[in-house]
């Protein structure tokens, strides 16, 4: 499958993100279920293995007891600790590592290849949470929905995070327009995700156009306008073959309803054309059908199959 310009954009642009912002891991704040390792130099009877913050959202340690740890960074960590351990030792010097983190999820779905649980190691930003999700589809819209619980402190509600939409009372909403983060007009749209988000990526609105043509494919509309017309489509997938049957064209339009068959719209292609018919305009999930004269009929069921099921599909954008 051949990767869309715009795609391939943002996946460079994700892996620059990842490079120029490093994760600063004594920045990273602790929850329950993350696991640790402890060590204290100089103290060898204080084993490092492997410490899970529990569902109290503490630790436990040798000679100081239970210690709060969710909610603390690893570097206030390591001073409490250093303060605590002061106590037994001259100059105590504290290592943490987060050997596994567990506390931090957010979760992904939609158009991208590896939908699931992301778990995040410190301030994430969103073409990173994408690119961990094994980043964007071929059929990857130019939207993305992210969905934010308001969190509460005592019954007061907290001020939401700048450029979120309240839309009840319980989450804000904000949509990204990818578009805006890739061609660098509102790079503050890559905005750092938090724990708990549920990042959508839209599917793109696209047009088939399949048959004899140069470039059979779906077409997004996204980043352009709602529609465009039969011979701008037909421009984007080549043009027609010279075996095409003109006056044979279909367009299958879905209509509203579970299970309601596609309307079907046969056109003379020729004399759009040639000018002796006016343009026509597509839809979204429109499939234009150019024939070959040499083939026998194909149903619309047929045409149908061929497209949700992607056989020789390619995604152009």
């Amino acid at each position: 499958m051949a990767v869309p310009q715009s795609q391939a954009t943002a996946e460079k642009l994700a892996e620059a993100e990842i490079a120029s912002q490093p994760v600063d891991k004594s920045a990273y704040v602790l929850g329950t279920g993350d696991q640790l390792s402890v060590r204290v130099f100089g103290a060898d009877d204080i084993s490092d293995r492997p410490i899970e913050v529990g569902s109290d959202g503490t630790i436990s340690l040798p000679m100081v007891g239970r210690v709060p740890a969710s909610g603390v960074s690893v570097r206030n960590l390591e001073a409490d600790l250093t303060a605590r351990y002061r106590t037994y030792f001259k100059d105590p010097q504290i290592f943490i590592t987060v050997t596994d983190y567990r506390s931090q999820a957010v979760t992904v779905v939609g158009a991208v290849n590896t939908p699931g649980v992301v778990q995040l190691r410190g301030p994430t930003r969103l073409m990173r949470v994408i690119s961990q999700s094994g980043g964007l589809k071929a059929e990857a819209g130019d939207k993305v929905l992210i969905t934010r619980r308001l969190p509460s402190t005592d019954g007061a509600t907290v001020p939401p995070s700048p450029g979120l939409t309240e839309p009840n009372a319980s989450f804000y909403l904000k949509e990204i327009n990818l578009l805006k983060i890739i061609d660098g007009t509102d790079p503050s749209a890559n905005l750092i995700v938090q724990a708990g988000d549920l990042i959508a990526v839209s599917r793109a609105k696209m047009v088939y156009v399949i048959g004899d043509v140069g470039r059979p494919g779906g077409y997004v509309l996204d980043g352009h306008s709602s529609t465009f017309t039969v011979l701008q489509a037909i421009a984007l997938a080549g043009g027609v073959k010279g075996s095409a049957a003109y006056g044979s064209t279909r367009i299958l339009r879905p209509m509203t309803g579970t299970g309601t068959p596609r309307a079907e719209t046969q056109i003379d292609l020729k004399k759009i054309m040639a000018n002796k018919s006016p343009d026509i305009p597509l839809h979204a999930d429109d499939i234009l059908f150019v024939p070959n004269s040499l083939v026998k009929a194909v149903s619309v069921r047929a045409i149908e199959t061929a497209v949700s099921v992607g056989t020789g599909i390619l995604i152009w954008k």
